[in-house]
């Protein structure tokens, strides 16, 4: 029997071989034309792909985890860009060697993007081989993660593809639960090191599938050596990628403030509709659209859930199993009830509308929307199921299938967000994912849909496992239908490869580069072009913007000189005007006319100009003096909410709402005071600066002088560079005998003008 088991090997590794090239053929016919333009092919949109090249680039121009890398030199000269996106150290090793050899951004990107097809059909395959301890079943989990209908939908993102370390992290843990070696404890913890640093939303989401899995598997279970020995290697992998989390907690958090606000996390929820939204480039199912919501696009395909189905009913989750106490006999059906009887409350609203149930002229019950009843019905139909005698003779058993099931169902719940929606309606209350944003970390992710692809692990491995349920020649045509249709559901209409963008060199003797106009269409092409002459770029493209960006666009399209002298004092920089988007040559007349610029290329689709460096330091002050104490504050409108600018947070504010009528915010000192300068903290409203603003001063309240009339765009410019996390707007003032200061917004704008918070200074 020993002799036997090299023969054994040599039939797996062949079965394995034939796996995995067969994977590779189908990605070779998935992607296509995508084999034949490597080097020089941009896949669907000129957008996220090329930030997520030029990111890989980056690796390759500065040692990863540095205080250089992170300050990658994009949103010039702001700090710790790299930190606004992923930093897919993940795909590191396969793109960046390439990336280093060759020079070429786009080709160490789309071979990653290539093998990340090839790698998930692998891992899915190694997950399920180990479920099941067959080849064939394996494949077909394999086919039904590589070619979900999902990553067709993600595809320009390919951090959320590059999902394979999920399924190698859960083989590692089946595999030590049934042999705890350091071996496959070692595994496991590298994979979800690996996988968290390739896609940081997957830490936190691979992390709670995993705290789902140990729940099921090995609670109640493992002995104390046997959990100590993981929780070493665990702790191994922790270390490592520290370094990583402390570098994006010191810059998104403690630089720069930033944070995702709850109705951005809500807007990129999935709906329960989203099962039957699929992705319009999808060859068979393109044309379903229940509904319409980014991000939304979770249509599974219809061989998968039959599969999850098939696999539902082999587990014979109603079989009847004897029960095992009377109190839990007692429960189910209380349980059951109360299920009944919210279902009932939840269907009053959308019945009656709003329903009340009164006795005696007491209010005993209110119900006015179906989403609180529903959600407690959840709760009590999940209570009912638990104290199924099959649920609990599964759990005893620890049985796959009704793990993976509930797991897949778990990981969709979390994919709806924190208020989950049923078309467009409010399903639940206080939905399980708005518990995880009371987690650290979690309330600055901005997509929940994206819980799917950890759905897609569980159901890949529930396709395995129904599969695993047929012998013989049922068996073989089972996997042929499911290989067939699960190839069909995924299959793209349209794989689009377009062309490189146009090499448009910078001049030389140049700091930094401007590409013009600044839009995000030409700020992401901005980004390819650095990875041709690598320049620092004033323009920026990225999952977070620089909180300058946005005033340095305004006065840009005001065509306003000052930005440009302003940007001249770092040194003589490299303005590229795209013809295409500059149709009246608007830009080229603004550009040339400013005193010293330099035409130095012009071609039919652009033109090169240098403006020559400008002394003299920063055109504005930053903030100084010593605080002066305001004794109170009135404003018209919103006098109510006046307190909040001065309350010390900057994200509560004084708003004078949308900038098209008047509105006045005063200030009175304690006595009057040598006024050096007023600054009005714009926080995390770096949009609503005043488009015109006028500053009077008075030493009673009776007789006003101006001291300013004019824009803030500048000012705000400064202050969102200088220090990015408060904004400070500095309005000189350099008056003596002030008591009272009066701001009054002028202008007409498309934002609100806003003050967080409000200081006076000597």
């Amino acid at each position: 029997m020993a002799g036997s088991d090299p023969e054994l090997r040599r039939s797996a590794a062949r079965k394995v071989a034939l796996a995995a090239g067969a994977y590779l053929a189908l990605t070779i016919v998935y992607t296509w034309p995508l084999l034949i333009h490597l080097r020089r092919g941009v896949v669907h949109d000129p957008g996220d792909p090329i930030l997520n090249a030029w990111i890989l680039w980056w690796t390759t121009r500065a040692v990863p985890l540095t205080q250089h890398w992170w300050n990658a030199p994009i949103f010039y000269p702001a700090a710790g860009t790299l930190a606004f996106s992923e930093h897919l150290l993940g795909q590191a090793p396969i793109a960046a060697p390439l990336i280093a050899l060759t020079g070429n951004a786009l080709f160490g990107y789309n071979v990653m993007l290539f093998a990340s097809y090839v790698l998930s059909g692998l891992a899915a395959y190694f997950l399920a081989h180990t479920l099941t301890g067959r080849h064939d079943a394996a494949f077909v989990a394999g086919l039904a993660f590589a070619f979900a209908p999902y990553r067709l939908a993600q595809l320009p993102h390919i951090q959320v593809l590059c999902a394979y370390w999920a399924p190698v992290c859960l083989a590692a843990l089946h595999r030590y639960d049934r042999d705890p070696r350091w071996t496959w404890a070692a595994l496991a913890a590298g994979a979800w090191l690996m996988q968290a640093l390739s896609n940081g939303y997957y830490l936190f989401f691979l992390s709670v599938l995993l705290a789902l899995w140990f729940a099921w598997f090995a609670l109640g279970r493992w002995p104390l050596k046997q959990l100590a020995r993981l929780a070493a290697c665990w702790a191994a992998a922790a270390l490592l990628l520290a370094p990583s989390l402390l570098g994006y907690k010191h810059i998104l958090v403690d630089l720069y403030g930033f944070s995702r606000g709850l109705g951005a996390i809500q807007d990129f929820g999935a709906d329960v509709g989203s099962l039957l939204s699929a992705s319009d480039d999808l060859w068979l199912w393109g044309w379903v659209h229940a509904i319409r919501k980014a991000e939304g696009e979770l249509f599974p395909g219809p061989t998968i859930v039959i599969l999850a189905l098939s696999a539902l009913f082999s587990a014979r989750p109603f079989a009847r199993v004897a029960e095992s106490t009377r109190t839990r006999w007692w429960l189910r059906r209380i349980f059951g009830g109360f299920f009944i009887v919210l279902v009932v409350a939840a269907l009053m609203p959308a019945i009656y509308g709003t329903w009340r149930l009164t006795l005696g002229g007491v209010r005993i019950v209110s119900i006015a929307r179906a989403d609180k009843p529903l959600t407690l019905a959840m709760i009590a139909l999940f209570a009912w199921m638990s104290t199924m005698p099959a649920f609990v003779d599964a759990f005893r058993r620890r049985s796959a299938i009704p793990f993976y099931l509930l797991a897949a169902f778990a990981m969709w719940v979390f994919a709806l967000g924190p208020d989950p929606e049923f078309f467009g309606h409010r399903a639940l209350y206080q939905a399980p994912y708005g518990w995880l944003m009371r987690l650290p970390g979690f309330d600055g992710l901005r997509v929940p849909a994206r819980f799917w692809m950890m759905a897609l692990v569980c159901l890949s491995a529930t396709a395995a496992l129904a599969v695993n349920r047929f012998d013989g020649r049922r068996r073989r045509i089972v996997v042929w239908i499911a290989a067939i249709g699960l190839v069909l559901d995924g299959w793209p209409g349209v794989f689009s490869v377009g062309a490189e963008p146009q090499h448009r060199p910078v001049p030389q003797g140049v700091v930094a580069r401007l590409e013009l106009p600044m839009t995000d269409d030409r700020d992401a092409l901005a980004l390819y072009q650095q990875t041709l002459d690598a320049v620092p770029l004033y323009n920026g493209f990225s999952g977070y913007g620089a909180p300058h960006q946005y005033a340095l666009r305004m006065l840009l399209e005001a065509h306003d000189p000052r930005i440009l002298q302003a940007l001249a004092v770092r040194g003589a920089f490299a303005v590229v005007i795209d013809h295409e988007a500059d149709a009246d040559g608007g830009y080229r007349k603004f550009v040339g006319a400013y005193p010293g610029a330099v035409l130095r290329q012009t071609h039919p689709e652009w033109s090169a100009y240098v403006i020559p460096a400008a002394g003299g330091g920063d055109l504005l002050p930053d903030r100084d003096g010593e605080p002066l104490r305001i004794a109170s504050l009135e404003a018209f409108p919103s006098q109510p909410h006046t307190p909040r600018a001065l309350d010390g947070d900057r994200r509560t504010r004084w708003s004078g709402g949308l900038q098209q009528a008047a509105a006045e915010f005063t200030i009175e000192l304690e006595r009057p005071e040598h006024v050096g300068q007023v600054v009005t903290d714009l926080g995390e409203f770096w949009t609503d600066y005043p488009q015109l603003i006028r500053i009077d001063v008075s030493a009673d309240g009776t007789q006003w002088d101006t001291v300013y009339r004019g824009d803030a765009a500048l000012h705000a410019y400064y202050a969102a560079l200088r220090h990015p996390k408060d904004v400070p707007v500095v309005f000189p003032i350099n008056r003596d005998n002030v008591r009272f200061i009066r701001l009054t917004q002028l202008g007409w704008g498309t934002h609100d003008w806003s003050i967080a918070e409000v200081h006076v200074r000597q």
